[in-house]
């Protein structure tokens, strides 16, 4: 019935005068933070903690105030496809959390130790003993929860996801540690994992819980985020039609180019990762509004795969093909992208007339690189 409600509310607006949807740029609410400080180590380079590796070395290792930070242990069950050698095994996870705080939050910013990514400045930081200071604390906000590339870490997403938090979302980023996965299998299961105990945690929070409104919970992701979310939102994989991922929960999706599946490697040594079916099968299942931005020269994330996988999808879906941009975009494309996932997430989530309205127009971002609807499914 939610579902049948957009569907008709945006075919309503279809009518709407065209107009530009805003650039992204940051939101009327100031943002805080969980704790995310860490002792920098001494013995091996800050990024294999970031980003895991096999010998064991994770992010949790290296925190100043353990005790202070949103971490869990996750159990991949050996009935789940791919768990391979880490099933059964617990496995720690960080997250971070970013939420709308009161422009009178004192709390000070903290410098994160590391020079490799675009923004490490995390606001507003809780201290070793603090609660999460809401900007209303009546309030039921929506909630995002991030799932980033294949051997990224939650720094790459922090400017990103501060803005999201600034337009009045609570943002659950994850640090996969997809390194320490001792295969590309095992790092898909643990991130489908990772993501349904995220939620199981921020929902249960004795603050954060009761200030979520549990029937506008998104979820967002880049590259293999963006197969993390498909696959959440119900995307199966043919080859396991007894297993199906799906999490309740998650009302809508957004992919930055997404990955829809391919190969890797040389046969005999190839290793499958076509985990929605080589003809993107497995996404009828997905009935969840999802929205794709992918770009025309990627060389990681096939631009056709993606045209072809939106098109499988069972719900209503969108796609945006951003021109002359590969798997890495300019700084003028990742704005352009995010502007049209807050105008997806401000329609879906929030149910914001104006937003609809756009989307269903098709229009380009203001200042844009004039990115292109490439499909649209949202009126059938």
């Amino acid at each position: 019935m939610r579902y049948l409600s957009l569907l008709l509310s945006l075919c309503l607006a279809a009518s709407a005068q065209a107009a530009e949807i805003g650039a992204f740029a940051p939101g009327p609410h100031a943002v805080g933070s969980t704790n995310l400080q860490v002792t920098p180590p001494t013995s091996r380079p800050l990024i294999d903690y970031l980003n895991g590796s096999k010998d064991g070395a994770y992010l949790s290792a290296i925190l100043t105030h353990p005790q202070a930070v949103p971490q869990l242990q996750i159990i991949v069950p050996a009935s789940q496809p791919g768990a391979g050698a880490i099933a059964g095994k617990p496995q720690p996870l960080v997250l971070h959390i970013l939420y709308p705080t009161p422009a009178s939050n004192a709390r000070p910013d903290y410098a994160f130790p590391y020079k490799d990514t675009g923004d490490a400045l995390v606001p507003h930081m809780q201290g070793p003993t603090d609660k999460p200071l809401l900007a209303d604390p009546a309030a039921r906000y929506p909630l995002i929860v991030y799932s980033g590339g294949y051997n990224t870490h939650g720094l790459w997403h922090l400017g990103h996801l501060k803005g999201l938090a600034s337009h009045g979302y609570i943002v659950v980023n994850l640090f996969h540690g997809d390194g320490r996965a001792p295969g590309y299998h095992e790092s898909v299961a643990l991130r489908q994992a990772g993501v349904r105990a995220a939620l199981d945690h921020v929902l249960k929070d004795p603050v954060l819980g009761p200030a979520i409104d549990r029937d506008r919970i998104g979820a967002s992701g880049s590259s293999a985020g963006g197969m993390t979310v498909l696959a959440l939102l119900g995307g199966v994989d043919p080859k396991h039609p007894a297993h199906n991922p799906r999490d309740p929960r998650i009302k809508a999706g957004f992919g930055l180019v997404p990955f829809m599946g391919t190969s890797f490697g040389v046969w005999p040594f190839a290793t499958d990762a076509w985990h929605l079916g080589r003809e993107f099968e497995g996404l009828a299942a997905v009935k969840a509004p999802f929205f794709a931005v992918y770009a025309d020269q990627d060389k990681s994330v096939a631009p056709d795969a993606v045209r072809a996988g939106v098109r499988r999808l069972g719900g209503p879906a969108w796609a945006v093909e951003l021109p002359s941009e590969g798997h890495l975009l300019s700084p003028a494309a990742e704005r352009e992208a995010y502007s049209w996932e807050l105008a997806f997430f401000d329609a879906v989530l929030r149910g914001n007339a104006e937003a609809r309205a756009k989307l269903v127009a098709s229009t380009q971002v203001s200042g844009g690189s004039k990115g292109k609807m490439a499909f649209t499914s949202a009126g059938r």
